[in-house]
């Protein structure tokens, strides 16, 4: 009978490995820089070409290799950082199983230049499918150079499952960033396809936080810092006023390396507290100093996944840090007593009688009354700026039966008008989102005006959002927003749409790039991108509920509205008016 059991041949074994160690292109960028980091290097660059799959580069000026190692470093389990069980028990490098250049290799054509310090040429190794085809003398600088050309070019099952390219390389910017941040003594380049991403110098934690996520982010940053046998925490918590929906800019630490924890997050959380709206989290970058026997890394092939002996203790300190942090720190910003103090009256002279306070009205006004001289008058000192978009003009259905002047605003959120037998109560948010998305999915974006701004308002945005963002640039111009890239990774905001101030839309587009983060999930058949951006535009253009409208701006939303085909719903499935029939009244009154 002959053996079912066999040994796998070395190069199917390494392909195995590389499905666990490499599952896209930023697995790669992960393993190569996390070596050049070992390596005691002082400069990292990082090269992508097509978001990976056509090259993936990285250059260090690190300790370089012998022709020997730089031979073995392409064996699978050839490490240099551990000899024995118990080197795990004392680990701080970034990597040490000894798998990723064989499982790298494996499934890509590989280029690698080294050579150490003191050495007059270097080696040249040219690997293809784990197999060394050629290697030679060559002059290079001092470090390691290696090119990761063409992945998944022997597995092109695998290269199929890849997804687009900005989804691949905000997972490639993703990587960079876990390493950049808190290797702040390393200077870092960043370049995508020839444009320079990142250009970082040698700095403090905070400085580079600063650079990499804009200026804005100085007076965001608080200090968090606490120490005990256990745990020594330090690095940078984000104020609260200044959450976000999304929780991009969310990083932990362990000995300097990348980890995720929903145990640990969640202790941050809850020492913001009520702090924060619901729906949005904090920004931390936060790095915990542990001895290396007290946890383990080992139970991931990414190795982003730690288990602390101490857990429970941890999750207690760094709760009490954050919050230590959040009363020490930001109290007296959130808090401006001189700027409130105008709210007071001053203190009362001896014998001094109050005065009784009044109110000035004109009993006169009546809003139903379209003669009375002081109606326009009265919501023009209550309005902040015209809605030209929702203004009535020749466009708008004079003939509907709801086009009448017997109509209110309640509130500044609904809109109550009336027909032959009923009332309409109409939100008013939801009825110009109705009324935007109809025009957006029919490309008319000519109601769209857009301010030009005197002075350009410059903007970090994240840098995931930042990658979004170039490639809907064009895009969203016709909505009315004007940028243009600079080369420092900011943007500079030239023209906003009619209404919207430079910071309201600063934070508009924060929102809108997140609504298109969370749709990427989504099945984009059904719901695709043009489809996407309308929904957002229209929730984010529209008219907000406790705005006040002129009599104008009222009518011509409400003919708009009922031009629509379907006036009832909102975009977002929400309903926009109701109807009390006068039969209903009468009932009241009975």
């Amino acid at each position: 009978m002959s053996n079912i059991i066999k040994i796998l041949p070395t190069n199917i074994a390494n392909q195995i490995a590389a499905g666990e160690v490499v599952s896209r292109p930023s697995s790669v960028v992960k393993e190569l820089m996390e070596n050049s980091i070992d390596a005691s290097s002082t400069n990292i660059q990082l090269i992508i070409k097509d978001a990976g799959r056509t090259l993936i580069q990285v250059i260090d000026n690190g300790n370089g290799m012998s022709e020997d190692d730089a031979v073995l470093s392409f064996q699978r389990h050839a490490t240099s950082k551990i000899s024995s069980s118990q080197d795990l028990l004392s680990l701080r490098t970034m990597g040490f199983r000894g798998e990723a250049l064989a499982a790298i290799s494996s499934i890509s054509q590989i280029e690698m230049k080294t050579k150490q310090e003191g050495m007059e040429m270097g080696i040249c190794l040219e690997v293809e499918a784990g197999e060394i085809k050629n290697k030679k003398i060559v002059a290079c600088e001092k470090g390691c150079s290696i090119s990761v050309k063409n992945l998944f070019f022997n597995t092109p099952a695998r290269r199929n499952f890849l997804k687009a390219d900005t989804t691949e390389n905000n997972h490639i910017l993703s990587e960079f960033l876990h390493l950049a941040i808190i290797h702040h003594d390393i200077a870092f380049t960043y370049i995508n396809n020839g444009k320079i991403i990142h250009k970082i110098e040698k700095q403090s934690l905070q400085k580079r936080i600063i650079d990499i996520y804009g200026k804005n982010y100085r007076e965001k940053l608080l200090p968090i810092s606490e120490e005990i046998d256990v745990v020594k925490i330090s690095g940078f918590i984000v104020k609260a006023q200044y959450a976000k929906r999304d929780k991009d800019d969310q990083f932990f630490f362990v000995n300097n390396r990348f980890m995720r924890s929903a145990y640990l997050s969640n202790s941050v959380y809850r020492a913001y507290s009520d702090l924060m709206p619901q729906g949005c989290y904090p920004s931390f970058f936060i790095n915990l100093e542990v001895d290396p026997k007290n946890i383990d890394v080992n139970i991931h092939p990414t190795k982003t996944e730690v288990r602390f002996l101490d857990e429970k203790i941890i999750y207690a300190v760094l709760n009490a840090a954050v919050k230590k942090s959040l009363g020490q720190f930001s109290l007296n910003t959130q808090i401006d007593f001189e700027a409130d103090s105008k709210f007071y009256a001053p203190p009362l002279k001896m014998g001094q009688i109050p005065i009784k306070p009044f109110i000035n009205f004109d009993a006169s006004y009546n809003p139903f009354n379209n003669d009375n001289n002081n109606s326009n008058k009265t919501f023009s000192n209550n309005k902040t700026n015209g809605v030209s978009l929702f203004s009535l003009d020749d466009n708008t259905n004079r003939n509907n039966s709801y086009q009448n002047n017997d109509i209110i605003q309640l509130h500044n959120k609904y809109i109550v008008s009336k027909t032959k037998n009923s009332l309409i109560i109409i939100n008013q948010e939801r009825a110009s989102q109705r009324i935007l998305f109809d025009k957006f999915i029919k490309n008319q974006y000519s109601d769209i005006s857009s301010q030009q701004l005197l002075f350009p308002y410059n903007h970090f945005f994240s840098p995931t959002q930042t990658s979004l963002l170039l490639n809907l640039i064009s895009e969203i111009r016709k909505y009315g927003f004007i940028l243009e890239y600079n080369k420092n990774g900011s943007f500079d905001i030239k023209g906003v749409p009619n209404d919207l101030s430079a910071e309201e839309t600063k934070e508009a587009l924060e929102d809108i790039l997140i609504d298109m983060q969370d749709a990427s999930t989504e099945n984009q058949t059904l719901n695709p991108k043009s489809i996407r951006i309308a929904l957002s535009m229209s929730k984010h253009l529209s008219l907000k509920n406790g705005k006040s409208l002129l009599q104008e701006e009222m009518l011509g939303l409400v003919g708009q509205l009922f031009a629509c085909q379907n006036c009832e719903i909102s975009p977002f499935g929400k309903k926009i008016l109701y109807r009390v029939e006068i039969e209903t009244i009468d009932k009241i009154f009975d």
